[in-house]
């Protein structure tokens, strides 16, 4: 049996969370009959947890409940809400009425007459696409939702392969998932939802509010059929395939009514049958074919006559090149997924570069050849490695002091180990300053884009731009610049191997720094990108939930180190590493030696009272990802300091301080799909409370943890064995400094707030005797200066 199906909750044995026990019903035996199952109602999944209030009536709050007039049976009426939960890509939280049935032993018809009541919020929102009610299929369950909930968690996510015949906001509908294969989400698992009336719209259930519309859901030997009767018309959908729902858990399947996020609805003449199943496994997919595509990657403007051509191809086969109609690259052999690159001898000014590749692979699907053509502008600019760009820079200028470039165009001109440096002054480009693919450096000769001679510059979006900087190039250094007022990033890095020094981003409208890759490939990610002694600041959105000070979410590869920031007053959170169940988990980031305080609110106070901002959020929707986090310092932050946000990998948390955080100052939680040992591993961590915090205080810690962390146990911080006790004597100050200066080489000059004293028994109690915390003890009295 694989991890999955030991450690998925509606599978085998039972599942310990939080010291409650949540123990599955036994499937059916094979000469069961309908009246000897005995139905069960289960709460579980992301956002149903008792505390959770989106859009939701203060009287609601925590409602997710099944009613039957019988319980235990369908008899009668079934009246089910759900104030929580969400029916999303790739994972699930609702209420499910239903039984257990062996998929080897068993096929069934289940129907029922299903009556809307409420589908969205009952606070005048529309519904969000996340809603549901109906009939459902599953492979696997979620743990049942906590009662009571523990402070500071909530519930986990929950996936699985499922069909189900359901209304959504688009009325009557077929709603599967599948690909699953670990019970908190996979990646490329695929969830259509098909609407099963002609002509239906996002506000079409509003027809079927209080209207029974009846509903069946089977299960034949070889799929899943979905049905929905309107007006004496039964719409059907199928799903090949019904051992869909053997895939984590192949000798259970769940079967029965559900609502969630926000509907009510009654179920009544509910009917099941069953029958002996002979399932057959589903057809074997045909390995998608690669279809046969070539691209050229070189760019269209380029400083010097010798250009460097480079173009890529899908299956092996060879290329011609021609300039301005003049062959000058002929059957070249091109690899499948690898960069050809030649230099072509260009004039100054225009050129056309045309070039053909034709596929030679016999897998290929065609040896038809394509051809793509590139105009390419050269220009010779200022001599030297520098090229000057000005506030009232021009396109025709030649890069001097006497003849400034605008922003844009120095981009496009500067070559591999030059510098775009800039002038002082504000930059209010008319459009994102796009550093494309194309235009990327190269490991030996990175590109740069810098102040000229230390002069203060400013790049303004004006609110208008949706980013202030998009790096999609390799191999460029950032440093010493202040970005501010997008709409959206000030600066969003897709490309890889890039140095971002020194910045200082603020005012913007989402997210300061952020790292994302687009889709869900991984080669496609940004990888090995340093973020080094900048700060982010007072970046806000309109929803005001989402700006953070630096991200790295959302498809982000390997490599990526964020280290010596600073991320303070954003609306958000300092840090936040979310990713997204259908996109991926991340690979793993290092956050090294960063501080992050303040976050949640805004520098002028706005916002204080808010329920986000955490100094380090680091993960999201219960995928696994093993971040190093060492060295850092969290305080003052609306909500957490350190948080796991649901990430139950294999941490690597060292030498890291949080202080007087709102909520908690680390919380690292229990998850029902892994055991303590395999989450993440503590060391060297301290944790200060000298306030009262909206909890008891204290932290809460699941991994691997050893005597040489302090945390707050709601009364004290204490090592974990007892040992140590932590005393405000042992800290030089617990008074947080307003802001932190740079020295001349940009590093934060830390100060004594939550440094240990030389005396302190924080100075020696960390692994091999020593500190703990992320701040070196003070020098003894005479010696020159403390560390950080």
């Amino acid at each position: 049996m694989n991890r999955s199906a030991r450690r998925s909750s509606a599978a085998i044995g039972s599942l310990v969370l939080a010291g409650v026990a949540f123990a599955p019903l036994p499937a059916a035996s094979a000469d069961a009959t309908v009246e000897d199952l005995v139905w069960e109602s289960i709460t579980f999944g992301q956002s149903t947890d008792l505390s959770f209030s989106a859009n939701v009536l203060p009287e609601k709050v925590g409602v997710n409940h099944a009613v039957p007039d019988v319980p235990g049976t369908v008899e009668g009426e079934i009246f089910m809400e759900s104030r929580g939960g969400k029916i999303a890509p790739g994972h699930d939280g609702l209420t499910f009425y239903h039984v257990e049935l062996d998929p080897n032993e068993h096929n069934f018809v289940l129907s029922a007459d299903v009556t809307l009541h409420q589908l969205g919020p009952e606070t005048g929102a529309n519904p969000s696409g996340q809603e549901g009610a109906g009939l459902m299929v599953r492979d696997v369950n979620g743990g049942a939702r906590q009662d009571p909930m523990l402070p500071g968690f909530e519930e986990v996510p929950a996936a699985s392969n499922i069909a189900s015949t359901s209304i959504f906001r688009n009325g009557p509908v077929a709603l599967v998932r599948t690909g699953v294969t670990e019970p908190w989400g996979s990646l490329g698992s695929e969830r259509p939802v098909v609407a099963l009336v002609p002509g239906s719209s996002s506000s079409s259930y509003q027809r079927y509010l209080d209207t029974p519309v009846r509903m069946t859901l089977e299960r034949t030997d070889t799929e899943f059929v979905m049905t929905a009767e309107v007006d004496g018309v039964e719409h059907s959908h199928s799903l090949v395939g019904a051992d869909w729902v053997q895939d984590i858990d192949p000798d259970t399947m769940t079967v029965g009514l559900y609502a969630s996020r926000n509907a009510a609805v009654t179920f009544s003449n509910v009917e099941l049958t069953l029958s002996e199943a002979n399932t057959q496994p589903r057809p074997v997919a045909p390995a998608p074919v690669t279809p046969v595509t070539f691209t050229v990657t070189s760019p269209q403007h380029h400083g010097a006559t010798a250009y460097p051509f480079s173009a890529r191809a899908s299956y092996d086969g060879t290329i011609d090149v021609a300039v301005d109609g003049e062959t000058v690259v002929e059957q070249a052999t091109v690899r499948a997924g690898e960069d050809f690159a030649a230099t072509l001898a260009l004039a100054t000014g225009g050129n056309a570069v045309t070039a053909t590749y034709t596929p030679t692979d016999p897998a290929a699907p065609s040896s038809v050849p394509l051809t793509r053509t590139l105009s390419v502008d050269v220009r010779e600019l200022a001599a030297g490695d520098v090229l000057l760009a000005a506030p009232d820079g021009t396109p025709d200028g030649d890069g001097s002091a006497e003849s400034p470039l605008d922003l844009v165009t120095a981009i496009r001109y500067v070559l591999p180990g030059q510098a775009v440096e800039l002038l002082g002054g504000t930059y209010a480009p008319s459009s994102n300053v796009v550093i494309a693919a194309p235009y990327s450096g190269t490991a030996d000769a990175p590109k740069a884009l810098r102040p000229h001679d230390g002069a203060d510059v400013t790049i303004d979006g004006r609110g208008t731009l949706s980013r202030v900087i998009q790096l999609d190039a390799d191999h460029w250094h950032l440093s010493d610049l202040h970005v501010t007022r997008s709409a959206s990033n000030g600066v969003r890095v897709s490309g890889s191997n890039n140095v971002l020094d020194g910045l200082l981003v603020n005012y913007n409208g989402d997210t300061g720094v952020q790292l994302s890759g687009p889709g869900s490939d991984p080669a496609t990610w940004p990888a090995h990108n340093l973020v080094v002694d900048s700060e982010s600041h007072d970046n806000r959105d309109a929803s005001d939930i989402n700006a953070d000070g630096f991200a790295a979410k959302l498809g982000v590869g390997p490599g990526n180190v964020f280290r010596g920031n600073v991320a303070h007053h954003n609306i958000d959170d300092g840090w936040d590493l979310y990713n997204r169940t259908n996109e991926g988990p991340n690979f793993p980031i290092t956050l090294e030696g960063n501080i992050s305080y303040s976050n949640g609110t805004l520098s002028d106070g706005y916002n204080a009272d808010g329920t986000s901002g955490s100094g380090f959020k680091l993960g999201g929707e219960g995928l696994p990802v093993a971040h190093v986090v060492r060295g850092n310092l969290a305080f003052d932050n609306n909500m957490d300091g350190f948080t796991d946000n649901f990430n139950p990998g294999r941490l690597e948390v060292s030498g890291n301080t949080s202080v007087d955080n709102k909520r908690f100052n680390f919380i690292f939680r229990i998850n029902p799909y892994f055991t303590s040992d395999e989450q993440g591993v503590f060391r060297d961590n301290l944790s200060i409370r000298t306030d009262s915090p909206g909890t008891d205080g204290r932290d809460w810690v699941s991994g691997v943890v050893d005597a040489t962390n302090l945390f707050h146990d709601g009364a004290r911080t204490a090592s974990t064995n007892g040992t140590f006790v932590v005393a405000p004597r042992d800290l030089v100050s617990l008074t947080a400094p307003a802001s932190y200066a740079r020295d001349d080489d940009g590093a934060i000059v830390w100060g004594d707030f939550g440094r240990p004293t030389f005396r302190s028994v924080l100075a020696t109690a960390g692994t091999d005797g020593g500190h703990v915390g992320a701040l070196a003890p003070a020098e003894r009295p005479g010696k020159a200066g403390t560390g950080r």
